[in-house]
């Protein structure tokens, strides 16, 4: 079944998270530093009266922290109770993107591609170094490829590091 995938960029890198899970993409980055957390966790920011907890990509794909949030963007995601209504659907059944409100510290949006299932590919080896378990998949795109985020995955990294 085809699918929509949204692009963003990240450093030189192409990725993706199907755009079903994304909530919204917002540029008025205001953070508050988490103290003693894990250095995924940016910090909190006040998104029209909700608390976004923001990770940082980079390091959750073993790449250097951003130094600066200006210019960056946040992918904001869904929470499961907005993507209920897909699992009913048979969409996402394996999507877990809890309770809370998580934003990606991202560069900046790219395009949204339609996509086939058979031309997601498996992970290239080469990638593990980003993060064993958090790529999906990569897709052929003229000559980029682009990496499919896990975005379940990535919030399960971040959730055992705050219990730990």
């Amino acid at each position: 079944m085809p699918s929509q995938i949204a692009t963003f960029i990240l450093g030189d890198t192409i990725l993706g998270v199907d755009i079903l899970l994304i909530k919204e993409v917002y540029s008025k980055i205001s953070l508050t530093p988490i103290p003693d957390a894990p250095e995924h966790l940016c910090g909190l920011m006040n998104l029209r009266g909700r608390v976004v907890t923001i990770v940082d990509l980079n390091v959750c794909l073993n790449r250097p922290a951003v130094e600066s949030v200006e210019g960056s963007r946040l992918l904001i995601l869904k929470t499961d109770e907005e993507i209920v209504s897909y699992q009913l659907e048979g969409l996402h059944e394996k999507a877990k993107l809890g309770e809370d409100i998580v934003g990606f510290l991202i560069d900046r949006m790219d395009d949204v591609i339609d996509v086939e299932d058979d031309e997601i590919l498996p992970p290239p080896a080469n990638l593990e170094s980003m993060g064993e378990g958090l790529i999906e998949g990569v897709i052929k795109r003229g000559n980029d490829l682009v990496i499919i985020l896990d975005v379940t995955a990535i919030l399960n990294v971040v959730l055992e590091s705050v219990a730990d």
